[in-house]
């Protein structure tokens, strides 16, 4: 089980961007670097600049196009695809108190997976976390109905700070563009048999002097066996 904080920063009630706190720092860094205020080796020798998050996507939602664009880190490359927002709510009439506000049940499915949600219209923006809006309020829970992932609104504040509106590596002109269903495909790929992706990239290489075409030291990732999405969005 594993737990992190999210951020979802809402700009003018039109605009919204969303990614893990870890996620915002590292990628912050690396801007650092692209800039030469971090060098490698410092990079390296101190573990204050490093942050890893399970959770390497930036979302950010445009209201007025009902699209969200995705930026994504899968290992060694950088992708940005565009998703409609084509979700299905059902709304019903159950309510509850949820994070100190009062919410009305909605449900949806998205990437394979149903999900319930608890939006409030004491917040009327909608809005919610990773891929979910298009309800009459802010989405305060959303969980998958087995509870592998849940989402839960821990506070909702004003914020003056400067805002990120796209990643850093956004900035360095080698971001793929492609579509969500190859990304989809692509990120199956990395998570299945991560060792023969690196050597389709890079080549034929070694780990401890046996070969990456060795089935042997195939790394399955069996750890990575419960991905968010089981298919891919509508685009």
């Amino acid at each position: 089980m594993q737990q992190e904080i999210f951020s979802l920063t809402i700009k003018e009630n039109r605009q919204s961007y969303f990614c893990s706190e870890n996620f915002s720092k590292a990628d912050s860094i690396r801007g650092l670097m692209n800039s030469g205020l971090i060098s490698s080796q410092q990079y390296m020798s101190s573990p204050k600049y490093r942050f890893r998050s399970a959770f390497m996507k930036f979302i950010s939602k445009s209201y007025d196009s009902g699209e969200s664009r995705v930026f994504e880190k899968i290992a060694a490359e950088q992708f940005e695809f565009r998703v409609k927002n084509n979700l299905k709510w059902e709304i019903g009439t159950e309510t509850d108190s949820i994070s100190g506000y009062a919410c009305t049940k909605a449900t949806t499915f998205l990437g394979g997976r149903h999900y319930v949600a608890w939006f409030t219209s004491e917040i009327p923006i909608t809005d919610g976390p990773y891929l979910f809006w298009g309800l009459p309020g802010l989405i305060v829970k959303i969980s998958y109905t087995k509870n592998h992932y849940d989402f839960t609104l821990v506070q909702f504040v004003g914020y003056t700070g400067q805002i990120k509106e796209w990643p850093a590596f956004a900035n360095t002109r080698k971001t793929i563009e492609s579509t969500a269903a190859n990304v989809f495909a692509h990120r199956e790929e990395v998570r299945k048999d991560p060792l023969a992706v690196v050597d389709r990239l890079v080549g034929p290489f070694t780990v401890n002097g046996v070969p990456s075409s060795d089935k042997s030291i195939r790394n399955k990732r069996s750890w990575d066996n419960n991905p968010i999405e089981l298919r891919a969005p509508l685009e």
